[in-house]
């Protein structure tokens, strides 16, 4: 009976999110160099640190489950701006996104700049071997003719930075970023 209790539980348990880690952006003509970290915070939450590699007065971040549900957008003191996110977990490698901006013109909080943050579907693929991430958004008329695409590549860094040290994390990033070509 404990098996069989055990079993059920486990089968109900979230999937773990595939991006757990540390994502350096490639870098290509239209890259910006973001450094994301996805930490797990136990009981099935997550925080998504966003360009964690800006000044820490400009540092967004989320907290939320891969459920489906919206969840804000917060600066770094903790307050939350004008747009969510949700995801789902499809398998190991795939994440589903949907991304919407708070439109109702009462809301008084912090708002996101709309050239980078705007209502969008996407998917994140990660790589067979869990070192690449590639995240494809897109922005969507009522018709569904697609008005915006965004498109990122990561790659996954081992060496872990991410740190509440400002002097630890600026150094391993000096030493692990690519050489600019």
């Amino acid at each position: 009976m404990l098996t069989a209790c055990l079993a059920a539980a486990t089968s109900k348990a979230q999937p773990r999110d595939p991006r757990i880690g540390e994502w350096r952006e490639d870098r290509t003509a239209t890259s910006v160099g973001l450094y994301n970290v996805f930490e797990e915070l136990g009981n099935g939450m997550i925080r998504y640190h966003i360009a964690y590699n800006l000044a820490p007065e400009s540092r967004l971040y989320l907290d939320y489950r891969c459920d489906g549900n919206l969840y804000p957008v917060r600066n770094y003191q903790g307050v939350a701006t004008d747009f969510s996110e949700s995801c789902t977990i499809v398998d190991a490698h795939t994440v589903t996104l949907k991304a919407v901006r708070n439109k109702d013109e009462a809301f008084t909080g912090p708002r996101l700049d709309d050239r980078y943050w705007f209502d969008a579907e996407g998917t994140v693929t990660i790589s067979t071997d869990g070192n690449h991430c590639r995240t494809l958004m897109q922005q969507k008329a009522g018709d569904g003719r697609v008005l915006r695409t965004s498109e990122r590549a990561y790659t996954r860094n081992a060496e872990r930075c991410f740190s509440s040290d400002e002097q630890k994390f600026r150094e391993c990033q000096r030493r692990t970023s690519p050489p600019r070509n």
